[in-house]
């Protein structure tokens, strides 16, 4: 009787283990999933060396990397192109020195976190709070550079448009020249 409790026992723990290992598969899966959506979408605005690369887990380094020219070190002093890559190798070094499962896992996001700087610091404008913000994201696993890439792609994709604003008398105050005839069929339909 004692052995078939501790087999119901063992066989519920090994059930949970299992529902708990699905569950961060799928939560990591996401976290991938957004992470690259958003890095891709920035390094598109900014015209960053093939950022198709955001969805590569290494190629995240190599992409994130080329940001901090200009942000983090004097524009021009590296060529973005090789400090991504320089990213991206010491990345993978970095993670293969791991020793375990645990360690492979907390060095890439720390990795990930320090090499994150340079778009944090294009978001904030100020290196102080992109420390920080690296900070909670090693802490966050990474969720935390979901949420300001979200933010800052956002603040490009409203730079780049030159917003159109409409007086009353549907004159346009905007750089683009707009016909009223226009505007007046549109308000028809």
């Amino acid at each position: 009787m004692v052995t078939i409790e501790i087999f119901g026992l063992l066989a519920g723990l090994v059930a949970i283990g299992i529902i708990l290992l699905i569950f961060l598969v799928v939560v990591g899966l996401i976290k991938w999933l957004l992470q690259g959506y958003f890095l891709f979408r920035i390094a598109e605005i900014k015209n960053f060396d093939v950022p198709m690369l955001s969805f590569v887990p290494f190629g995240t380094f190599y992409v994130a990397g080329q940001d901090f020219d200009g942000n983090v070190f004097q524009k021009g002093s590296f060529n973005p192109k090789h400090l991504g890559l320089i990213f991206a190798i010491t990345g993978l070094i970095v993670y293969f020195l791991g020793l375990s499962v645990g360690d492979i896992a907390i060095s890439y996001v720390l990795m990930e976190s320090i090499i994150f700087i340079g778009i944090f610091n294009a978001y904030t404008k100020n290196i102080g709070v992109a420390i920080l913000l690296a900070l909670l994201n090693a802490v966050t696993a990474g969720i935390a550079a979901i949420i300001i890439l979200f933010l800052y792609y956002r603040k490009l994709s409203r730079t780049d448009e030159d917003p159109i604003v409409y007086t009353e008398t549907g004159e346009s105050s905007g750089q683009d020249s707009v016909n009223n005839d226009d505007i007046d069929q549109n308000r028809n339909i």
